[in-house]
């Protein structure tokens, strides 16, 4: 963060560019950064406890290390079930136990990605909204605009209308 703050030596105008580009990239990625796009800013701000934690909760059932440590989990728990390491195992071949506890884990983890699923729509639905209203404005924009050259267009040709009357 300093380095988006120290002044930079002077360079020349390619390395300027440059310069101010990766300063400008590096405040985007930055998540303390204060610029945040207006979507995201409702998106988070509106959320109530439950809904960061469904978010949190869903992005971590949904990643490859949830997915490799579970593997790992049942693994091991198949491992220690089928081979004869303790005197009595707690959840012999059909393996019941885990049955009732990967149900239990769905049970669960159903609802929190439906959860996210619902938020992420809503910030499709906010994110379109967004995007129409800056296209609204953008339009307002180029209509000023459009008006603008069609005044300079008449004025130009009565200018030129006026020196070719004069050169005539």
């Amino acid at each position: 963060m300093a380095q988006l703050d120290a002044p930079a030596p002077p360079a020349e105008p390619a390395e300027q560019k440059a310069s101010l580009v990766h300063r400008l990239r590096q405040k985007h990625r930055n998540p303390a950064a204060a610029h945040k796009h207006p979507v995201n800013k409702v998106h988070y701000e509106n959320a109530s406890r439950g809904e960061r934690i469904a978010d949190q909760a869903s992005a971590a059932i949904g990643s490859w290390p949830f997915i490799i440590i579970q593997s790992i989990l049942l693994l091991f728990w198949v491992y220690i079930n089928a081979v004869e390491f303790f005197t009595h195992k707690w959840d012999p071949y059909p393996f019941i136990l885990l049955n009732l506890v990967l149900s239990f884990q769905a049970t669960y983890a159903g609802p929190i990605v439906l959860l996210a699923g619902n938020r992420h729509a809503q910030k499709d639905r906010i994110t379109l909204e967004h995007a129409a209203d800056e296209a609204d404005i953008g339009e307002e924009h180029i209509n000023r605009i459009l008006i603008e050259i069609k005044k300079n267009t008449e004025l130009t040709l009565r200018i030129l209308k006026e020196l070719e009357a004069e050169t005539a």
